[in-house]
């Protein structure tokens, strides 16, 4: 039925044909440049996304950043009638070529048109194609429901001029032919997935919103959790007054919001019937779902059906993939379905996931059915799956899937049965519940030894001795370790067919941790191609992770760093990247890139691992924050350095960590508590340390354990302490070619003998760390000394001791230095000739240092004012009387005719910053 648009005078609302005004501290959205500019023969630009995605407003901003012309016509309800709406259709256009479309209007007041299309006609007739673009927007198009406009708009964009563009801002698909334009060519579509924001622009966001500072770990995980859904990040801007409000907010969301909750509530509103509302509440319990999934799921025959009337709804639906053939809720609105799922009495939940697992299953989706099965609590469809999948998860490295089917099932059933014991065992073993693993074992055993045949009892002892092998490994027990191994590597793996590749994995990890570099890297060549054979997936990663350490530990950097591209390739090429060994993989990396000093891809690498082990939980981000607390204090970012440290130390308090983990947390938590001379932290640390044998550190945990005792006794003035357990510990690592540990201890010795004044030693050690680099490529053990590296290395250079490779080297190290922020709350430096020289001769200090020359020792004290000690405390550094630091000081003054305490420490200040480059 087409409707006559009768004549009449229609006053117009300005705002409805005007652009919205831009919100404050708008974010500009570049990456958008490309869907407006050079659209060629493209007529429709379809911009269609949920609410609260930024639309009309990333429109309207790049329309006007680019200075393109546009015509707006933000549409209401009311625009469903074909006069008002063919009348301010045309009002849009003549505002816009000034005053190009006059004759229509006339038209429309004076006879009126027989038809909304007639109107249309008339429009084209005076739009005439120029040179530069013209953009026609209609905004909110989904409250258009008029089928009459809907035709009118196909006409349009059949008969649109070139070099003209239709632009439709909508929540949902308009049914005005969009499939026939897309597959033509014609169309171009922004949709939430590009609408939403990424981390760099949640960054830039939530900065110009937000009174305190966030890590990028906070913002991603935000980012992360909304899927980039712009409203929701508007949401914690304005509710989180402090960055653990923003965190604790974050948190919640996995769980509910009220906040959130009330504006689902709006927007569905009453529009649904009770067929759709079924279908969202029942298929809420599912991760992603088609079709025939929602039939199964709902026991209806009419899914597709319901499926595409909600999907032309707005909703926050979305496919899954480009086939558009499976879709997912948003993950808020799943939380808020789910929700309303528990609210309602008359579902029958444990039904509805007993009918997913059967689905999963038919579908071959063992992760989604094992998923469904734990949430039915049905220990038949439990055991079922496992009895199908249950090795798959363990190759997979899926240990939290499995121990969540494991959980549900009677002890008895496990102990009955050889592989789900070991399943058990192992996932025990991951979670680090040592003395579960033997339970587990013990009970197996028990209970098996009656019904076996002694050859079958053989082959389960040696797939048990696999398991005890790992836990004596990690006890810290490496001779029982292969015993254990090689008593397994000799039986048949009948119920874990990795039994035999795990027990070799063990046998390399022992010989590592024993120092046998040569001969653990061969083991763990052979346990990548027996794992290789078995498709073993996390045993693979897992060996080429082991050789990448142990190639870490040799000082072959560049080969780790090879060795890990080999991982990433393995894990993209057989599609793993959400397995969790993947974040051991990308630890190793980050720990590489660090000390090259390469901080973004450090940084980046950590917060992939985090990413990966999100739904594994805090406790194992231990490593992932130890890496991005390193980052944060090798740029000077103290407060984020600081948050990063209080979350370490409470993971290892509520925690047990294998000393690796430990070791490397501890190294920077007294890189921090030195930085900002927290000299009662690092004696509270000295008192429960780990215990140390430097004797017996042939490996890199227990090297990197005697550094932190060595590096805190030096923090604490106790050199004479430190020192022979850093020699103990270099002559250690020079026997068992732990190469990357000798260049870290030469460093820690140089920076040692410099604080006794041994100059003629501290400079040999460091000669000795710059030759070392040369192979490991070290940076960041360097740069970790601070500001008294540029010291050492200005002295080393000034006599002439180095030269070559190892010259460029130290120069390079002091740019790097010198760059680099500080925050400690003063500089704080030792002098010694050539660098009292080195600063005297520069031609931009005061004279009166030149005429009225400072001793050595007033040097030393005026850096040591500077660096805010009292006379007591230099005293107490200098091991002198507190008259004689008094006497210094007088002469100091006069020296310099300064009078006040203040004086000296802008003075220091001047002088120290300019041999640090600041």
């Amino acid at each position: 039925m087409t409707t006559t648009l009768n004549p009449g005078l229609t006053t117009f609302i300005a705002a409805k044909n005007a652009p919205p005004q831009a919100p404050t501290a708008l974010l500009p959205r570049e990456a958008f440049n490309d869907f407006l500019q050079d659209l060629g023969p493209v007529k429709l630009l379809l911009v269609h996304a949920p609410a609260g995605y930024g639309k009309t407003t990333t429109v309207a901003e790049r329309l006007e950043a680019l200075e393109l012309n546009s015509a707006w016509y933000r549409l209401e309800a009311s625009d469903n009638d074909p006069t008002r709406f063919g009348s301010y259709l045309a009002n849009a256009l003549n505002l816009t070529t000034a005053g190009g479309c006059q004759n229509t209007l006339q038209t429309l007041r004076d006879t009126g048109f027989e038809s909304l299309e007639a109107l249309v006609t008339s429009l084209l007739t005076e739009l005439v194609p120029g040179e530069k673009p013209l953009f026609l927007v209609l905004d909110d198009y989904h409250l258009i429901t008029n089928q009459e406009i809907h035709e009118a708009i196909r006409f349009l964009l059949r008969h649109l001029p070139v070099n003209q563009h239709l632009v439709l801002v909508s929540r949902t698909l308009p049914p005005i032919g969009v499939a026939q334009l897309r597959m033509q060519g014609l169309l171009v579509e922004i949709t939430s997935r590009d609408l939403a924001f990424g981390a760099d622009e949640a960054q830039a966001y939530l900065e110009n919103r937000l009174p305190f500072e966030l890590s990028r770990e906070s913002i991603e995980r935000a980012v992360r959790r909304v899927e980039g859904w712009i409203s929701a990040l508007q949401l914690l801007s304005t509710t989180a007054p402090t960055s653990q409000d923003f965190n604790d907010f974050v948190d919640q969301l996995e769980y509910g919001n009220q906040h959130v909750f009330d504006y689902f509530d709006e927007l569905v509103g009453q529009d649904l019937s009770d067929q759709q509302r079924t279908f969202l509440l029942r298929t809420s319990i599912l991760d992603r779902f088609n079709a025939g999934m929602v039939m199964r799921v709902m026991d209806d025959t009419d899914g597709q059906s319901l499926l595409s009337s909600l999907l032309s709804m707005g909703l926050f639906i979305a496919p899954v993939d480009p086939s558009a053939l499976w879709f997912r809720y948003h993950p808020l609105f799943s939380v808020y379905l789910r929700h309303l799922l528990t609210c309602t009495t008359r579902e029958n939940q444990r039904d509805l996931h007993q009918r997913a697992t059967d689905a999963w299953l038919e579908l071959d989706d063992a992760e989604e059915a094992a998923k469904h099965a734990v949430a039915a609590e049905d220990p038949e469809r439990i055991n079922r799956v496992l009895s199908l999948h249950g090795r798959k998860f363990f190759t997979e490295g899926q240990f939290i899937l499995l121990q969540r089917c494991l959980d549900a099932l009677s002890q008895d059933q496990i102990a009955q049965d050889p592989t789900l014991t070991l399943l058990r065992a192992w996932v025990a073993q991951g979670q680090y519940k040592f003395d579960e693993v033997e339970n587990w074992l013990s009970a197996a055993e028990n209970r098996l030894q009656a019904s076996m045949s002694e050859d079958t009892q053989k082959a389960v002892h040696g797939e048990f001795s696999a398991i005890r092998a790992q836990v004596a490994m990690n006890y810290g027990d490496g001779d029982r370790a292969l015993t254990l191994a090689r008593e397994a590597i000799e039986q048949e793996a009948r119920f874990l067919p990795t039994s035999r590749v795990a027990a070799a994995s063990v046998i390399g990890e022992a010989l590592f941790v024993r120092g046998e570099l040569e001969e653990a890297l061969a083991r763990m060549h052979d346990t990548e191609h027996l794992a290789r054979a078995h498709q073993a997936h996390q045993n693979v990663l897992w060996a080429l992770c082991q050789q990448s350490e142990i190639s870490v530990a040799m000082g072959l950097l560049q080969k780790a760093y090879n060795i890990q591209e080999r991982a990433f390739q393995y894990a993209e090429e057989n599609h793993l990247n959400h397995l969790p060994i993947l974040e051991f993989l990308f630890r190793i990396r980050s720990q590489i890139m660090w000390e090259w000093h390469h901080l973004e891809s450090a940084e980046r690498c950590a917060l992939q691992g985090i990413e990966i082990l999100e739904a594994q939980g805090e406790r194992w981000y231990v490593q992932s924050y130890t890496s991005l607390a390193k980052v944060a204090h090798a740029r000077g970012r103290q407060s984020l350095c600081a948050d990063y440290i209080g979350k370490i130390q409470k993971m290892l308090a509520a925690g047990d960590y294998h000393l690796d983990w430990v070791a490397n947390a501890h190294a920077t938590m007294l890189s921090y508590w030195d930085a900002v001379r927290d000299q009662d932290a690092i004696q509270r640390w000295l008192t429960v340390a780990p215990p140390c044998d430097p004797d017996m550190a042939t490996n890199h945990f227990h090297q990197c354990n005697g550094r932190n005792r060595a590096r805190a006794l030096m923090s604490l003035g106790r050199l004479q302490e430190a020192k022979p357990l850093l020699e103990s510990l270099t002559r250690v690592a020079e026997h068992y070619g732990l190469k990357t540990d000798q260049n870290r201890n030469h460093i820690g010795l140089a920076y040692l003998h410099w604080q006794l004044e041994d100059r003629e030693q501290a400079l040999e050690q460091m000669t000795l760390a710059l030759q070392q680099a040369s192979t490991t490529g070290a940076v960041g053990s360097f740069l970790r000394l601070g500001k008294v590296l540029i010291v050492i290395l200005k002295a080393l250079i000034n006599e002439e001791a180095v030269d070559g490779m190892e010259l460029q080297r130290a120069e390079r190290l002091i740019q790097l230095a010198q760059q680099q922020r500080d925050f400690s709350r003063a500089i704080r430096i030792s002098l010694d000739e050539a660098i009292i020289q080195d600063i005297i001769d520069r031609p931009d200090v005061p004279e009166l240092i030149r005429t009225s020359p400072l001793t050595r020792r007033e040097w030393q004290i005026l850096s040591l004012i500077h660096a805010g000690l009292s006379n007591d405390q230099i005293a107490e550094h200098l091991k002198v009387a507190s008259t004689t630091v008094k006497t210094h000081i007088r002469s100091l003054y006069q020296k310099q005719n300064i009078s006040h305490r203040s004086a000296a420490i802008e003075l220091a200040k001047d002088l120290l910053s300019k041999i640090q480059g600041d």
